[in-house]
């Protein structure tokens, strides 16, 4: 009866490190929007389905992140399971309006702002500096 009751938990034990040895374990980085942040938990918008990102140990990078905000998570895990763990977050800049004062000119309460249109190389200049710092993240990181 030992022999039996230690071979079936032997078979069970292995059993287990099989099944938690399949695991898909992807290590990459995405575009997402934020839906929810607290203090542990991130949950982020990625094309049409929600992923809830471990935040505990990420390191947020480009100033803080908040709801709404549009991000690059680096992170471990696989993303057809809605959890992961976040190594990085990379804010992405949102473009700013822009008005301009004429100081000379007396102050009209009832006037609508106006805004400057995005310089579309200046754009494109940005994302391709993000894109070179995420690259030179990863080669830190040794990915």
């Amino acid at each position: 009866m030992k022999r039996f009751l230690g071979f079936l938990t032997l078979t069970a034990a292995i059993g287990a490190l099989t099944l938690t040895g399949c695991r898909k374990v992807v290590r990459a980085d995405v575009r997402a929007l934020v839906d929810e942040i607290n203090d542990s938990v991130m949950v982020a918008k990625i094309g049409d389905s929600k992923v809830k990102f471990d935040i505990i140990e990420a390191k947020f990078t480009h100033g803080a992140v908040m709801y709404g905000d549009s991000v690059i998570v680096n992170y471990i895990g696989d993303l057809d399971e809605k959890r992961a763990f976040a190594e990085s977050i990379y804010l992405l800049e949102r473009p700013s309006k822009i008005i301009t004062i004429d100081h000379n000119a007396k102050p009209d309460p009832n006037a609508v702002p106006e805004t400057k249109p995005v310089d579309e190389q200046q754009a494109k200049r940005r994302k391709v500096q993000s894109d070179l710092l995420i690259r030179s993240a990863k080669k830190q990181h040794g990915q």
